[in-house]
């Protein structure tokens, strides 16, 4: 039995300004004959191309071939993560590229010498697949919502103990709310993409106290005059109107938006109306499939300040955005053998060679230690690549929180907004000391939760304007931030840093030794952990 590969590919060629049908994110994943993940990669971290919006994910898909020492040959199954004849149908195009021959041309594949099955996976289905068997659980309501299936937005999903995945029901598209956070980033100017800017601004609402806009009715309907047969433009259109009559588009820079009390407010009601509809749909979802514990994924599913409001067994994989779709197909085709929590750290290796003038030594902790409480900033870039937006650990930034002013230096050297949060690590066994703990979705960053009072003492520059922090716990185990935080509470430190993603301004999260070292550069580090070597700058 032979390799599984999963890819979300772009099923059509339209470049639509709303990025509609798998414009973004592509990605590749590698099942071996028993289910497990043998490599996943995002295109955009080998292209260096953020979100690889229209690309296809060729790149990522010879990386998890290396990893795997395979070839194209050794794949039985092509599994994608969209009904790619379903939006032929839906869009009236026809298939934008011919056949299923063109199709695995596109991937790499040459038929005349090797033609693997394809098949074609319905999108939220797809996402199902990638929170459900990531869970390590039995049974799970699996809650989806995105900006767009293939014409759905929101579906509930019954994951059952034999590993089959039930539909339960759905919504249209005219529900979606990632279409409504996708017209308001526009709004604000901040781009389509770059929903954690909105949810970053609408804390400066919470923590002022302001009234939101009306976005919602009571069923979660969008105030608008609308039709259940909406397409998405027609959603994102209906949008734009409404938002003009809310608050009028302004030019702000988006340095200052934080200042402008309008576009807080609209970023408030946005993330408001998101929180409000999450609950309602958590609720729904265990009602009419009978489980306690919900999986959420879809791109809504990254809005970890929604996320954190949820009571109970809640999990959402680290790739809940488009390109977890390729490891959802894939599992769709070939089910894990035995549930179990998904392992982020898969990707590539490092690869590449470091310069001998930068004078690399080895890695010491205690001096690691000494140089955070001192005010450094430094880089982490150990073993395979996380997989999903959030760095974990592999491909890191990290800062003693307890510096003042280190927020705002790590907000320049990113070329980030200064009115950005950053977010706090610590140990599973000493996360509650600063906040509240919310296991299993605080190991990928996907839980924002209520700082405690020694937190905002110990850890100010990693606390949002709202009092909340986008937290991140790790295993007390062997990983270098387990190694870092253990060492920092021996001396007596908290054990708690700054974690942010490794990268520059416009760019995908550092993936290569060179991408490392061109970010050490372009951020000006003060230091670096490239495996087990240490580069301090002079």
């Amino acid at each position: 039995m032979g390799y599984i590969l999963g890819v979300n590919a772009p099923p059509t060629l339209r470049q639509a300004e709303q990025c509609p049908f798998g414009g973004h994110d592509p990605s590749a994943c590698l099942l071996d004959e028993r289910g497990r993940v043998v490599a996943m990669e995002e295109q955009e971290r080998i292209s260096r191309q953020r979100y690889g919006v229209f690309e296809d994910p060729t790149d990522a898909i010879g990386a998890c071939l290396e990893i795997a020492g395979v070839s194209l040959g050794d794949i039985d199954v092509v599994a994608v993560g969209w009904d790619v004849p379903r939006v032929a149908a839906i869009t009236g195009e026809g298939w934008s590229f011919g056949s299923t021959d063109a199709y695995l041309r596109r991937l790499g594949f040459d038929p005349a010498v090797h033609r693997p099955e394809l098949v074609f996976v319905e999108h939220h289905r797809a996402h199902a697949a990638s929170a459900f068997h990531a869970a390590g659980i039995p049974e799970a309501a699996v809650l989806v919502m995105d900006g767009n299936g293939e014409d759905e937005s929101i579906s509930v999903f019954h994951g059952r103990p034999s590993g089959e995945l039930v539909r339960r029901d759905r919504m249209p598209q005219s529900r979606s709310l990632g279409d409504m956070y996708a017209a308001v980033c526009r709004h604000l100017n901040l781009g389509l993409l770059n929903a954690g800017k909105t949810m970053g601004l609408a804390s400066y609402g919470r923590g002022a106290g302001l009234d939101p806009f009306p976005m919602l009715d009571e069923e979660g309907r969008p105030l608008f005059a609308h039709h259940a047969d909406m397409r998405q433009e027609a959603v994102m259109q209906a949008w734009r109107g409404h938002l003009a009559r809310l608050a009028p588009k302004r030019l702000t820079p988006s340095r200052l938006l934080h200042e402008d009390t309008q576009s807080v407010r609209l970023a408030w009601s946005a993330q408001v109306a998101v929180e409000q509809q999450l609950v309602r749909l958590v609720e729904w979802s265990r009602k009419i499939t009978g489980a306690d514990a919900v999986c959420l994924s879809g791109g809504v599913a990254l809005n970890c300040s929604a996320n954190g409001r949820l009571d109970g067994a809640v999990f959402c994989p680290p790739v809940p955005h488009d390109g977890g779709v390729a490891l959802g197909a894939a599992w769709t085709v070939r089910r894990p053998a035995l549930p179990e929590r998904m392992d982020p750290f898969l990707g590539s290796s490092l690869r590449g060679e470091v310069p001998v003038d930068l004078r690399a030594v080895d890695l010491d902790l205690d001096r690691v230690v000494d140089l955070l409480v001192g005010g450094a900033v430094g880089g982490v870039a150990v073993g395979r690549a996380e997989v999903g937006p959030r760095a974990l650990g592999h491909r890191s930034l990290i800062a003693m929180p307890s510096v003042e002013g280190v927020r705002d230096r790590i907000n320049v050297a990113k070329s980030r907004e200064a009115w950005r949060p950053l977010a706090p690590v610590s140990l599973a066994s000493t996360a509650a000391r600063f906040w509240e703990v919310k296991d299993p979705l605080q190991r990928y960053m996907l839980g924002a939760t209520a700082v405690t009072d020694h937190a905002r003492e110990v850890m100010r520059e990693a606390v949002h304007v709202d009092g909340t922090a986008r937290a991140q716990i790790v295993a007390d185990d062997d990983s270098p931030f387990a190694r870092i935080l253990t060492r920092m509470e021996r001396a007596g430190l908290p054990p708690v840093l700054i974690n942010t993603s490794l990268n520059a301004l416009g760019e995908p999260i550092a993936h290569s030794v060179d991408d490392v070292l061109r970010t050490y550069e372009q951020c000006a580090l003060d230091f670096l952990i490239l495996e087990d070597r240490l580069i301090v700058r002079e």
